[in-house]
């Protein structure tokens, strides 16, 4: 069976938001070509869940959304007031982290803790 597609809840509204509106702030996010278009369309949107998903439906490459995804369940832990430690790391360690964070599609976090951390 195949797997349901993914649609923002109203209880993470507020967090996809704010991370499209940081994203939109730097047009070279989306493309100088498309990056008016959407900010119009950005503009004239209603503020529900179900307007963003379309937003994101017509905007978002794969990739984008599974960035999306991530800053989602990274902001659902800090909501929770998760044990949250914060690392400065070279640009090198974070590429790797990051390469595997794409393939697993999972956050920085998780693959630290998938391919470092203890089995239990």
């Amino acid at each position: 069976m195949a797997r349901p597609k993914y649609r923002i809840t109203p209880e993470d509204h507020w967090f996809a938001r704010r991370w499209v509106e940081k994203k939109l702030a730097n047009p070279g996010w989306l493309g100088a070509a498309r990056a008016f278009a959407a900010q119009q369309d950005w503009n004239q949107r209603e503020e529900t869940a179900n307007a963003l998903n379309d937003w994101c439906e017509r905007w978002l490459t794969s990739e984008q959304w599974t960035q999306l995804k991530n800053a989602i369940r990274a902001s659902r832990r800090r909501a929770r007031g998760a044990d949250v430690v914060t690392v400065t790391l070279s640009r090198y360690a974070w590429s790797i982290l990051e390469f595997w964070a794409r393939r697993d599609g999972c956050t920085l976090s998780e693959v630290i803790e998938r391919r470092l951390g203890h089995r239990r």
